[in-house]
């Protein structure tokens, strides 16, 4: 089965001013002067669907809409155990927000001016795409992808942002996954479960709240 390759190009023009760590599915950056950053209250944006197409563009992949409020409602639900304030906030131009690139300092500076928040967390789902067939034999397994950031409400820093792509393999595909499989309990799962399963890899490399 075809898989996307994780890219290793997140925030490529801010590559020398962050640090960031990898895992087969996973890649994030953190701003270095986190130390410095104080985060406790974030602003939880909804997240918006960005088709991945293959590398010759004949294809994109499925993002089931549903996909993307799980997707969403996952990282709302899982910032809380950071210690974060999350607070969801739909009264913006998402898609200022959550599409990479430049950010407005002005639209951030508003919305930390309307909500108190001192980050907003936003993002794009890039695939959803339900398996089909059951935990113990499937058709398709599922493939989940997304990419979220956070971004400060005071200068419009990128002060997290991370990356997750995986379409479920068996062992015998991919064997380095041995114990990833084992911990899954030897099924195969849900786009909902995979989704789970990357934003809280993700939500690893994220610092504790600071107050």
């Amino acid at each position: 089965m075809k898989t996307l390759k994780l890219s290793l190009s997140i925030l490529v023009l801010s590559i020398f001013f962050y640090t960031g760590c990898s895992t087969k599915y996973v890649s994030t950056a953190t701003v270095p002067n986190w130390e410095e950053v104080k985060v406790a209250k974030v602003i939880v944006i909804p997240f918006i669907a960005m088709p991945e197409g293959d590398q010759k563009g004949l294809r994109s992949a499925k993002v089931d809409p549903n996909g993307v409020t799980q997707v969403y409602s996952t990282f709302y639900s899982q910032f809380e155990g950071l210690g974060y304030l999350s607070v969801p906030y739909d009264k913006v131009d998402k898609d200022k927000l959550a599409l990479p690139g430049p950010v407005s300092i002005d639209l951030v500076r508003s919305v930390g001016e309307k909500t108190g928040g001192d980050a907003i967390l936003t993002g794009v789902v890039t695939r959803f795409e339900e398996r089909e067939g059951g935990p113990v034999g499937i058709k398709k397994p599922a493939s989940v992808g997304f990419e979220a950031r956070l971004i400060s409400t005071k200068d419009g820093t990128i002060l997290w942002a991370g990356k997750y792509a995986e379409t479920q393999k068996s062992l015998t595909e991919d064997l380095s996954m041995v114990f990833i499989f084992i911990q899954r309990g030897g099924k195969w799962l849900t786009a909902e479960q995979l989704a789970r399963y990357g934003v809280s890899e993700m939500l690893k490399t994220l610092p504790k709240a600071r107050r």
